[in-house]
């Protein structure tokens, strides 16, 4: 289904539409629109990386006095929505919309490299350079629901960049277009001010301090789901991990990262005993100090779950592992592993169920496994990083950071729900699902809640069933062959042999009683055109022979047929491999 877009002019027709989704929560949840979701944005995807789609927030305040009327000034503006403690918009030294108000205090710091700690790690790993100017201004939240008063003002803690780039390994560079809307609670020792959520909160339009997001997939046409003071219950599956926080980030530790396939063929050349798991901890004694400081287990990461980059990001040679397993070549002038879309199992591998999984351990040492199938780690290199469209798998080896944290990007979030509730400081994380999901279904986040509500796993592969074709590739065998199997292949071939030089011998000693008690040499039947049809004698004459006694088969006589299930050689069976990672 494609992806709705809404005009101005039916911002009415909107507002009956989803004013009705769920009454029950009228005052206590607001929905954030994407930038797919509005023809201001038009196409509403982002790049040159993705193709991704971002939440639509308004620069300044805004007042309007009905849901008819829809607004009609002040620039909407394209962000990721992270859970950092800070607003980062592009001033116009940046190609961006913002100018400060008249209303605006500041400015009150200068920044470079991000601002907080979140988006200073987001800056490290996609390679962003960062400057800018703070400020408190002013910014329009639009709710999707179109409950009354259907928007919020919000005066947000900002920093204006006036510089904002993304440089290659080559050195080149281009702009970045996208901003960052912070919903974490600003450090009182840090940043001053009040978070986002927290003043609607205080407005009476939520419930609680909490979101609940989805960044879904712009390329697959889902569309993303971001609801403050709540969640969208159709994008979450299987069991629910709960992290507990600290600093205002998220302790996640990840345990294992495996190569598996949910249903159908197995599309990669080695066995699923050769793949399996591609996880490889990390070997920097920082970050090992961190996990352990902590309390995670040993040879795990802490990652935080950070939708203001764009890629996964993992330690040691995880990724690595994972590429030998597929096809892809490494570009080190880009930075990116480039699919091989001439490999023959390039499009087998994508029209199948495989995916890369990703398993963490929460706070109760329970472990949540995430499946990110492997045509959502197919995305596309645009100019100015190329020339012409290129699929990339966006997966990073991290070496360099000794902060104990890598992120899981965007990349990432198309296949997870990502949940905060600030009020009790917990992060929820799930399988989300895939393109074909249910009826959407709002729940509030109380402010005690720890645990959300969420559909069973067992019907996550039917969210995917309409872009998987499970039974569209070659079968292979999921383990290699015993050496008994290998003795029985080669004697039931040599059995075959010499059934078929049996056969030879019998139409031989055949031929020759048909042609009578002639001698073993050849002979020549020779008839001279003469007795061409004539039922009498024929006229043999013995040619001698200047070679070695030589019999030819003739394919005239009758041959005997051999028993096909003599001298069969079967293939292994090569059904469909279940995934190896823990539900």
């Amino acid at each position: 289904m494609a992806l709705s877009k809404i005009t101005a002019s039916c911002w009415c027709l909107v507002a009956v539409s989803l004013g009705l989704g769920s009454i029950a929560s009228a005052q206590k949840v607001f929905q954030i629109p994407f930038t797919t979701d509005l023809d201001y944005f038009h196409p509403g995807t982002y790049g040159p990386d993705g193709p991704w789609q971002a939440v639509a927030i308004m620069l300044g305040t805004h007042e309007r006095k009905s849901l008819t009327e829809p607004f009609t000034d002040g620039p909407r503006v394209a962000m990721w929505p992270t859970g950092s403690t800070l607003v980062q918009v592009h001033g116009t030294a940046a190609g961006g919309e913002y100018t400060a108000s008249v209303n605006a205090t500041g400015p009150w710091s200068q920044y470079g490299g991000g601002g907080d700690n979140m988006l200073r790690e987001a800056d490290w790993y996609a390679n962003h350079r960062s400057e800018g100017t703070g400020y408190f201004d002013g910014l329009t939240m639009i709710n999707m629901r179109f409950e009354l008063p259907g928007y919020s003002n919000i005066n947000a803690t900002l920093v204006a960049m006036n510089k904002s780039e993304i440089v290659l390994p080559d050195g080149r560079s281009y702009d970045d277009e996208v901003g960052n809307l912070g919903l974490g609670n600003p450090a009182d020792t840090e940043f001053p001010g009040t978070g986002i959520v927290a003043q609607m909160k205080a407005q009476g339009l939520v419930g609680s301090n909490s979101f609940g997001l989805h960044l879904g997939s712009a390329a697959l046409e889902q569309r993303g789901s971001l609801i403050l003071g709540g969640y969208d219950a159709s994008r979450v599956y299987g069991p629910v991990g709960v992290f507990e926080m600290q600093l205002s980030a998220p302790l996640i530790y990840l345990q294992d990262v495996f190569i598996g396939v949910e249903t159908g063929f197995w599309p990669f050349n080695a066995s699923q005993a050769e793949v399996g798991s591609v996880w490889e901890g990390p070997k920097n004694e920082a970050v090992e100090g961190t996990v352990n400081f902590f309390g995670g287990r040993k040879g795990s990461a802490m990652v935080t779950p950070n939708p203001a980059v764009p890629g996964i990001y993992l330690p040691g040679e995880t990724c690595a592992r994972a590429a030998r397993h597929l096809p892809v070549t490494f570009d080190s002038k880009l930075g990116y592993y480039l699919w091989n879309t001439a490999d023959p199992t390039y499009l087998p591998l994508l029209s199948s169920a495989a995916f890369l999984a990703f398993t963490f351990a929460d706070t109760q040492a329970a472990n949540i496994t995430i499946k990110v199938p492997f045509q959502l780690l197919n995305l596309t290199l645009e100019a100015p990083i190329v020339d012409v469209p290129t699929p990339y798998f966006p997966c990073h080896d991290v070496t360099g950071n000794d902060t104990g944290y890598v992120e899981l990007g965007r990349a990432f979030l198309q296949a997870a729900f990502f949940g905060i509730n600030l009020d009790q400081s917990v992060t929820f994380l799930a399988q989300a699902p895939g393109p074909t999901m249910n009826q959407s279904v709002i729940r509030p986040i109380s402010p005690a809640d720890r645990t959300l509500t969420s559909n069973p796993l067992s019907a996550f592969p039917d969210s995917w069933a309409a872009h998987w074709s499970p039974d569209a590739g070659v079968s292979r065998s999921s383990t290699p062959l015993s050496a008994g199997a290998i003795a029985g292949i080669v004697i039931g071939a040599l059995a075959g042999v010499a059934l078929l030089s049996t056969a030879a011998w019998f139409l031989w000693r055949r031929r020759r009683k048909q042609h009578g008690q002639g001698s073993y040499n050849p002979v020549e039947l020779s008839t001279g055109g003469r007795n061409r049809g004539r039922r009498g004698p024929l006229e043999v004459t013995e040619k001698e022979s200047d070679t070695k006694d030589i019999f030819e088969v003739d394919g005239r006589g009758p041959m005997p047929e051999m028993d096909a299930t003599t001298g069969q050689i079967s293939e292994a069976d090569g059904g469909p491999v279940a995934a190896g990672g823990e539900e």
